[in-house]
């Protein structure tokens, strides 16, 4: 089953200068805090703050592409968390598009497929095993974590509160 989300926003952490944007179901207390790059980060936050640059970044200028050819992005979905080894975790989404009568579905980085959503007000999906891995409750207990998260939801719990911070 997939599940509507909302960017609630993007965040820096101020001691590692890791960015990560913070995923929030529809009508749900749970927040999915996604890592990702700089470059997505400020693409994702420049969207939300309503800053529009003199010349198209990279999202733009695909948005600006798919409508000159006619096509649309209906939605993205974040499908997957897969293990990378090293005890991380990457997130993979896609991208669908509808072409005419044809919908086609493109591997993407979630943060991409994110970025793109935000500027074509496509639905951003999240598959509920995704939500139920790795997804916090703003009042989760770190001190009962498991090990395999708590690094990570410590990371959360030092993000300023004030998304507009770092």
């Amino acid at each position: 089953m997939l599940i509507q989300c909302v960017v609630e926003s993007v965040r820096v952490h101020t001691l590692t200068g890791q960015h990560v944007v913070m995923l929030q179901p529809k009508d749900s207390d749970r927040y999915l805090p996604i890592w990702i790059g700089a470059d997505q980060a400020a693409s994702i936050a420049t969207q939300l703050a309503g800053i529009h640059p003199d010349r198209p970044l990279t999202h733009d200028l695909m948005i600006d592409i798919l409508a000159k050819l006619g096509v649309e992005i209906t939605r993205v979905v974040v499908r997957d968390l897969v293990e990378s080894g090293d005890g991380n975790g990457v997130f993979h989404g896609s991208i669908f598009i509808q072409a005419g009568e044809r919908e086609v579905e493109i591997d993407s980085r979630a943060s991409d497929a994110i970025a793109l959503a935000l500027r074509c007000d496509a639905r951003i999906l999240v598959a509920d095993a995704v939500l139920d891995r790795s997804a916090l409750r703003p009042d989760a207990d770190l001190s009962a974590a498991d090990d395999d998260l708590s690094i990570f939801k410590q990371f959360i719990n030092t993000l300023p509160d004030d998304p507009s911070v770092g």
